[in-house]
């Protein structure tokens, strides 16, 4: 019977998001039959972890309920992994953050130390939405050589893949690293023609002593094959292929069958209905944070450990002595700190070399350049206005300049160059210089340390705006109230000026990057606030 009651969510507000968490459940059963700077905060910054515990990795985490407690040991475990969507590495900005390609890494390993025989797949997305298009491209890249590290059987085509588009996204991947996992998509029209030797049709995965061997196919569901369209794309309906892919799979072997499927939950329970011979469905999902549980479709287990790569869902199958097939187990892990590479341990973990060398590349092709400028509202409202740098706000705003120079903001940029490590050199990238300099992504803003070094760190003029017009007629009310939206016009409700704050504070003090934050907190304790003295007005 299908257990739509077990598609339960978690709370997906920023309340939620800041708890830390790993839920998990066992589920038994036998097989029958707005700006620059919101897109860069969207599109996933690129920071390791600065803050780092120095636990062993191998080890059941403190925190939450125990890891696949009283599970005895399966046959073959699946690590499956949802939509990453360009997101390498936490922020690191603060801590406990979740997600990550070398915690991914390292939670594999745990798993091998515990004897159990991994098979991993993704069901796609891999590829960040938006932002510039070399960087985008680069980023797969590289995310698909840690999967290859990580002995990925297969991964999924979604709708970021085909946005590369396509063809030279896997012509820079699967076509020229055959170590690299393979693109799986069964109901591509045209497949063998349009894209030779870059997407399969079906995958097995290679023997590993007696685990049971697990095929995989792919699926585009109705909805997205319908948007996709646009993009040049066509795709067979499911039940045209699927049958002959059952068929081949089980030909080479395969007992427990695996579907990649890109569409929500609702088609793929309309896809498990027709075709039950698939034992796992991994799916998308709308929400970012995802179920602790697996939904049961008759004998077909749906799951999707969520975005970003912030969880993993582990199934656990084993045979059963009695002849039918397997018993699975769920499991949804976070990958919390307690998955960090222990310090000194580097080389344990071949991903960091990994990031690293993503970095340098992002440095060495200048992909800072890439990212595009816009007028800045105040640009907009007047045009003319150019950023100054916070030195020259300093001449009238001396308290106010006192405050920020003792305050993180006025470090902000050192805290790339001289803090962030694994990996290093993350003042060159667009995505973490976004929160760290003043006008990055708007005209006159921030370009580099070399072009425009009055603008490093996080200056005046990231909240106010460009100020060049008010140095020039300080008593310009027009130009100040533009410049200063944060201040309650009369007989506002406080709470509508408290917004507008946490608004413009939010653009980086996000849930992924600012686990902690609180506006309160961050404006009044933290000593953020700096209101003009009357001896410094105009």
């Amino acid at each position: 019977m299908e257990k739509d009651d077990q598609n339960r969510l978690l709370d997906p507000s920023p309340a939620a998001g800041r708890r830390a968490r790993r839920q998990g459940v066992t589920i038994k059963f036998t097989v029958l039959a707005l700006t620059l700077v919101s897109a860069a905060a969207a599109a996933g910054f690129f920071m390791a972890p600065l803050l780092r515990q120095d636990g062993d990795p191998s080890l059941t985490p403190p925190s939450g309920p125990p890891t696949f407690a009283n599970w005895p040991k399966p046959d073959v475990a699946l690590m499956l992994s949802g939509e990453q969507y360009g997101y390498l590495q936490p922020c690191g900005c603060s801590e406990p953050q979740k997600g990550g390609l070398a915690r991914r890494y390292n939670f594999l390993q745990s798993l091998a130390k515990r004897g159990w025989p991994v098979i991993s797949a993704d069901v796609g997305d891999i590829a960040q939405e938006s932002g510039p298009q070399k960087q985008i491209q680069l980023k797969f890249e590289y995310s698909m050589k840690a999967l290859g590290l990580m002995n990925y059987s297969a991964v999924g085509v979604g709708k970021n893949e085909a946005n590369l588009p396509l063809g030279e996204g896997l012509a820079a991947t699967v076509l020229n690293n055959k170590d690299e996992p393979r693109a799986v998509l069964t109901n591509l029209v045209n497949r063998e023609k349009d894209y030779p030797e870059m997407i399969e049709p079906w995958a097995v995965s290679p023997a590993n002593g007696n685990a049971p061997v697990v095929g995989f196919a792919g699926i585009v569901g109705p909805g997205l094959a319908s948007e996709l369209r646009k993009t040049g794309l066509q795709f067979a309906r499911e039940e045209n292929v699927l049958p002959q892919a059952i068929q081949q799979l089980r030909a080479q072997k395969a007992e427990l069958l695996v579907l990649l499927y890109q569409g929500d939950i609702d088609e793929a329970k309309a896809c498990a209905r027709k075709f039950p011979q698939f034992q796992v469905i991994l799916h998308m999902a709308k929400e970012p944070e995802p179920s602790s549980e697996a939904v049961m479709v008759g004998t077909s287990m749906l799951v999707n450990p969520g975005h970003k790569g912030r969880y993993v869902g582990v199934v656990g199958v084993r045979r059963n002595a009695d002849g039918q097939p397997f018993t699975l187990s769920y499991q949804l892990v976070e990958l919390g700190p307690d998955y960090e590479t222990p310090k000194g341990k580097d080389k344990d973990n071949p991903i960091h070399a990994l990031m690293q060398q993503y970095a340098e590349a992002v440095r060495d092709r200048n992909l800072l350049g890439d990212f595009p400028s816009a007028p800045h509202p105040m640009q907009i409202a007047f045009p003319g206005s150019t950023y100054v740098g916070t030195e020259t706000c300093k001449r009238c705003h001396k308290s106010a300049y006192k405050i920020w120079k003792e305050h993180p903001h006025s470090h902000a940029y050192d805290t790339l160059v001289n803090k962030a490590d694994r990996p290093t050199e993350r003042q060159f990238d667009g995505e973490c210089i976004v929160c760290h300099t003043t006008g990055f992504g708007f005209d006159t803003g921030f370009r580099s340390e070399k072009a425009t070094p009055k603008l490093l760190n996080v200056g005046c003029e990231a909240c106010h705006g460009p100020a060049s017009l008010h140095v020039q007629n300080t008593a310009n009310k027009a130009i100040r109230a533009v410049l200063n939206p944060f201040k309650a016009k009369p007989g506002e409700d406080a709470k509508k000026v408290e917004d507008r704050m946490f608004q413009a504070c939010f653009k980086c003090h996000d849930t992924d990057n600012s686990v902690h934050f609180e506006l309160k907190e961050y404006w009044l304790k933290r000593k953020t606030v700096h209101p003009t003295p009357e001896d410094e007005k105009e």
